[in-house]
């Protein structure tokens, strides 16, 4: 299932602002362009504590995937893994758990060719250039295939990439398709920003991302998700504790300097395949 735009924006547009490129600007990293700083710019100037919200992301999935190592995991897919620098999966990996098995996905080359250079030849990570709109294309690809092992439990990874698709019902047969297609014992981790914090300002994000196409497909929306139709997302899992909650409340690591409830606008959690 793929959206009508997919063929005609395929590829590598420097135009067009790239959502891990403005995460990196916003988290202090330096693989980003003129049009993703100006649009991380722009983004700043409706929701100022943006940067805080992408720091307080980034703690989260730190903890997250160390809970996913807790759990038994020892192979991981990152679905729209974004950069590998600035405390991604492959850099929290190689700290707790450097034996595991990981593929990123991304559907940027900018992110496949960096990630590449990052990874080498060789290593447990292994960077994918697909697109996560065709879960049974991905997991069939022979990357995936030649590293996972189908008998295995597998931590799936949907870290703010679902807020980039507007269709409901392409990001519901994403998270199904993955689901259905690794063993039960696995787990998922999901997080998304949602509207329900501060509506307004949000709407005005989704305006913005959409109309400078970071944020396309064939429908667009007036706002996120709520955090209703998030949790939906996760129907039929086994959450683990706290459930799926405001990522600040996820396990917070009291070392860990406070955020501001108002900075987050997302929520998180790990779900298990029964």
């Amino acid at each position: 299932m793929s959206s009508p735009w997919s063929d005609e924006l395929a590829g590598f547009r420097p135009e067009i602002p790239n959502e891990a490129r403005i995460l990196d600007y916003l988290t202090g990293g330096k693989d980003h362009f003129a049009v993703d700083r100006e649009a991380a710019e722009q983004a700043l100037r409706i929701a100022p504590d943006l940067r805080a919200a992408a720091v307080e992301s980034r703690r989260f999935l730190r903890r997250a995937v160390d809970a996913l190592v807790t759990e038994g995991m020892r192979q991981f897919i990152d679905v729209g893994c974004g950069l590998p620098t600035q405390g991604s999966v492959h850099q929290i990996l190689q700290e707790i758990a450097p034996g595991c098995r990981l593929i990123c996905v991304d559907n940027d080359p900018v992110v496949a060719a960096h990630a590449a250079s990052v990874f080498g030849m060789g290593g447990p990570s292994r960077i994918l250039q697909a697109d996560a709109r065709d879960p049974d294309a991905l997991m069939d690809d022979p990357v995936i295939t030649s590293t996972i092992d189908p008998d295995e439990p597998v931590g799936l990874i949907l870290h703010s990439v679902l807020a980039v698709i507007p269709e409901d019902d392409i990001a519901d047969h994403i998270v199904q398709g993955l689901l259905a297609r690794v063993p039960p014992g696995s787990h998922l981790l999901l997080t998304h920003a949602i509207s329900d914090p501060a509506p307004e300002t949000t709407a005005r994000l989704a305006a913005l991302f959409q109309g400078n196409k970071t944020v396309r497909g064939a429908t667009t929306r007036s706002n996120l998700r709520t955090a209703a139709e998030v949790e939906e997302l996760m129907r039929g899992l086994d959450l683990l504790s706290p459930g799926f909650v405001p990522l600040h409340q996820w396990r917070p690591n009291t070392a860990e300097p406070e955020t501001a409830r108002r900075s987050i606008w997302a929520i998180g959690g790990i779900g298990r395949r029964p």
